[in-house]
């Protein structure tokens, strides 16, 4: 028979576990290495930003929509760097097809992102 945990189970695990003075020695040991990575991806979101601005600027999109359109192309980014070759296309087709059909975003503008930032269109 399965033991599941209560809300109180897991609080008390948490409070145990997040002690402030452990974790503070921890962030303090790694914060050169947490520096770097953080500084390393922050340059990419700029990259990936810049690239996609110009798309969204020819389209007239503004507000919340670009806002919209940015963070598909940074878990466009974030997906593709981690898969290559045909499972990059399908992670692409799938977050296209998410976006296009969560957020109504425009199938064309998405395609040229995809090209933009992964550098091949997907095909149909």
């Amino acid at each position: 028979m399965p033991l599941y945990r209560t809300g109180i189970d897991m609080f008390k695990k948490w409070q145990k576990k997040y002690n402030p003075t452990v974790i503070g020695t921890r962030f303090t040991d790694v914060t050169d290495v947490a520096t770097e990575r953080a500084q390393a991806g922050l340059n990419y979101v700029h990259t990936v930003r810049e690239l996609v601005r110009p798309i969204l600027d020819e389209y007239g999109i503004t507000g919340g929509l670009k806002a919209t359109y940015l963070a598909f192309a940074l878990a466009l980014w974030r997906h593709i760097v981690r898969s290559k070759g045909e499972a990059a296309k399908k992670i692409a087709s799938g977050l296209k097809s998410y976006f296009v059909t969560s957020y109504g975003l425009d199938p064309a503008v998405c395609d040229e992102i995809i090209n933009v930032v992964v550098g091949w269109a997907i095909p149909y």
